[in-house]
């Protein structure tokens, strides 16, 4: 599975990537266009700092499990410096059944 597979079937939202801003966006602030400098963890949510254009915003991501939020957080914190766009892209490690 792929980052930018992941979903929230609970609020009927379907796919949850890219992630959300948190707070206004400013014109042209797509979070696909940002990279990716840092994460914090918040229960089951990740709060994602971009930079995008030159200036640090955060955006949330959540969904619903499978994964658990610490798989992907490992593979994000692994991939701190790329752009958001290329981590829809990243493959999440599969657990054995």
């Amino acid at each position: 599975m792929k980052l930018r597979e992941l979903r929230q079937r609970s609020a009927g939202e379907g796919t949850v990537w890219p992630p959300r801003w948190v707070g206004p966006s400013g014109p042209g602030q797509v979070p696909e266009d940002g990279v990716l400098e840092g994460l914090e963890r918040l229960g089951n949510r990740l709060l994602l700092q971009i930079n995008i254009h030159g200036q640090r915003r955060t955006a949330s991501l959540q969904w619903d499990p499978p994964p658990h939020v610490g798989e992907v957080e490992a593979v994000m914190l692994g991939s701190t410096g790329a752009t958001i766009r290329d981590l829809g892209d990243r493959e999440l490690p599969t657990r054995g059944r």
